[in-house]
């Protein structure tokens, strides 16, 4: 699975302490995505599940792990390995948390009836739905344009949902690999305002 980086604690990206991993490649390429560096894949960034999840369960079995969040990119442009690494994760985490830029209906079309029952079974909560500037409202906590979807397979985890957007939206600085990463949903005017700061949130 080709990833860009995985980051541990982040709280912008859904409730609680998350480890939150960052796909390679995304062929929507919407105006002004807050991620334009991760829309090429890039086959020297493979890393297999195996080795994906060995990283995830070092953090789950060293730290208080909260849920898992799923973005780039887009994850769903690797179904087959994203549906491979959450099986082998399932067990150890009870939040998984995907975003894609595709509808559950263009979902239910490109993945049919199998590749559906993978993602009601192994993802809790599916945003959907591609980033429109103009929709950027912060009305909007977790999502980053007001048509995109919070979509819970899991109706458990709806009332701690509820709770977190509540909060509004979450802005998290992390120093990584010598420079500043921004990590959440951010504002329309933001991405006019910042020039060298690197974004990584999912909008």
């Amino acid at each position: 699975m080709q990833i860009d980086r995985i980051l541990y604690p982040i709280n912008s990206l859904g409730p609680g302490k998350r480890i939150v991993i960052w796909t390679i490649g995304c062929s929507k390429q919407c105006p002004h995505c807050s991620n334009k560096e991760l829309w090429e894949s890039n086959a020297r960034r493979d890393i297999s599940s195996e080795k994906i999840s060995d990283i995830i369960k070092k953090i789950i079995f060293e730290n208080e792990v909260d849920g898992i969040t799923f973005t780039g990119g887009d994850p769903m442009e690797q179904s087959g390995e994203l549906f491979t690494l959450v099986k082998e994760i399932r067990e150890y985490c009870k939040d998984i948390l995907v975003y894609t830029g595709y509808t559950e209906t263009q979902l239910k079309t490109i993945l049919e009836d199998s590749g559906m029952d993978m993602v009601r079974k192994y993802i809790d909560v599916l945003i959907d739905g591609p980033y429109i500037d103009e929709l950027n409202d912060e009305s909007c906590c977790l999502r980053g344009s007001s048509n995109q979807n919070i979509i819970y397979y899991n109706v458990s985890l709806k009332p701690g949902y509820e709770e977190y957007l509540k909060e509004g939206r979450k802005i998290q600085n992390v120093y990584y690999k010598d420079s500043v990463i921004s990590v959440g949903i951010h504002k329309k005017e933001f991405f006019d305002e910042t020039e060298n700061v690197e974004l990584a949130g999912r909008t």
